[in-house]
C-alpha cells in the first residue's frame, strides 16, 4: 500500500468517527457547552467538503465527510429538540448544506465552494472555542473525545494534503489543529471538575 493510501485510510477512519462521540455525549449528558453555531456550521462545511470529494472523485473525502454530515445532523436534531436551536434556523442550515452539496458539482463553483467550506469549518471551531472560553466550567455536554479525535484528524489530513499537493486541505487543517487541541483540553478539565463536584456531594 502506497503511503498516501495508508494516510488516507487513517484520515478517513478518524474523520468518520470524530463526530460520533459528540452524538453520544449529547444523548447521555445533555447539551451544556455545545455551540449550536459550531454544529450547524460543521454540518454545512461537511456537506461542502462532501460535494468537493464527489466532484473530484476523491473517495477518502467523500466517505469521511459523509460520516461527519450524518453525525452533525443527529446533534442538530437534538439541539433543536431541546430548544437550543430554532427549527427555522436548523432547517436553514440543512437547506444550505444541501445547496452547497449540489452547487459544488458545477465545475465553475467547485473550487470557490471548497474555499468556503474551509472558512466554514474554521468558523465552526471559532464558534465552539468562543463557547468554551465564555463558559469554561459548563461543558458537560461537550465531548472531549470528539475534539481529541479532531486534533488527530487535522494532523492526518495535513499529511494527506501534502502528499496530494492539495492546498485547500492543508491550509484548513493547519488552522484547525491548535483550536481543536485547546477545546479538547478545556473539555477534559471541565469534565474532571464536574466529576469532582459530584463525588464531593
Amino acid at each position: 500500500m502506497a503511503i498516501d493510501d495508508a494516510v488516507s485510510v487513517v484520515a478517513v477512519a478518524l474523520t468518520v468517527v470524530f463526530a460520533w462521540p459528540q452524538v453520544f455525549r449529547v444523548l447521555r449528558h445533555g447539551i451544556d457547552g455545545v455551540s449550536a453555531d459550531a454544529i450547524t456550521l460543521s454540518m454545512v462545511g461537511a456537506a461542502a467538503w462532501l460535494g468537493y470529494g464527489i466532484a473530484g472523485g476523491l473517495a477518502p473525502v467523500i466517505v469521511a465527510n459523509f460520516g461527519v454530515l450524518t453525525g452533525q445532523l443527529v446533534v442538530t436534531a437534538e439541539l433543536t429538540r431541546k430548544g437550543a436551536l430554532g427549527a427555522t434556523r436548523a432547517g436553514g442550515a440543512v437547506a444550505a448544506a444541501l445547496a452547497l452539496l449540489g452547487l459544488s458539482q458545477l465545475d465553475a463553483l467547485t473550487d470557490p465552494i471548497v474555499v468556503a467550506a474551509g472558512i466554514v469549518a474554521i468558523s465552526s471551531l471559532v464558534a465552539q472555542l468562543t463557547e468554551v472560553v465564555r463558559e469554561p466550567h459548563r461543558l458537560e455536554g461537550l465531548s472531549a473525545g470528539t475534539y481529541g479525535i479532531l486534533t488527530s484528524v487535522a494532523t492526518t489530513w495535513v499529511v494527506y494534503g501534502v502528499l496530494e499537493s492539495d492546498g485547500f486541505i492543508i491550509a484548513t487543517n493547519i488552522v484547525a489543529l491548535p483550536m481543536a487541541a485547546f477545546i479538547t483540553r478545556a473539555a477534559v478539565r471541565s469534565h474532571r471538575e464536574l466529576k469532582s463536584a459530584k463525588d464531593a456531594t
